[in-house]
């Protein structure tokens, strides 16, 4: 449908477009979070006081759910980050190949010359290939750059909990 319907073979639409619904676990996690820390009282208080629901929506809840929205994005980017298998589907041209599908790519080739077929094709490894640290070292490279972003998103989980607290 993909491939055919949208025409995202071999563009890099492909590796957006397949995961853009909505994760039901985020809709329940939002949820939970607007019905248990944003009080209705201060709602109510915005409306007695003549703000319509925009300037609610934009005034006092977006501030007070920072934390959840850069959670969620954090899951959203982890899962675009992760994700190797739409690169799979719909992507052929070398090109357009992800990080985590040319690291995938380099496991699966290990694993074949480890295997039975390597050895009938004459590949001479030696008796000790170092599978183990090759995993190791593919695991190292598909996090290091989520490593290196996380420290600037944990500031505003810790801005949002301090602006979305309310004083009794």
């Amino acid at each position: 449908m993909w491939t055919q319907l949208f025409d995202v073979k071999n563009t890099i639409y492909a590796l957006i477009f397949p995961n853009l619904l909505m994760n039901a676990f985020n809709v329940i996690m939002m949820r939970t979070y607007f019905t248990s820390n944003i009080p209705e009282a201060v709602t109510e208080a915005a409306k007695i006081d003549g703000a319509g629901e925009v300037r609610i929506l934009l005034r006092i809840v977006l501030p007070m759910s920072v934390p959840i929205v850069t959670t969620l994005i954090l899951f959203i980017g982890l899962g675009y980050w992760n994700d190797w298998l739409n690169g799979l589907y719909y992507i052929s041209d070398k090109k357009l190949y992800s990080l985590q599908v040319l690291l995938n790519k380099m496991l699966l080739d290990t694993l074949f010359m480890m295997s039975g077929l390597g050895s009938k094709l004459q590949v001479n490894l030696g008796t000790n290939f170092p599978t183990t640290a090759i995993k190791m070292a593919i695991a190292v490279m598909g996090l290091l750059p989520i490593l290196i972003v996380y420290p600037f998103f944990q500031k505003y989980f810790v801005k949002g909990i301090v602006v979305g607290a309310v004083k009794g």
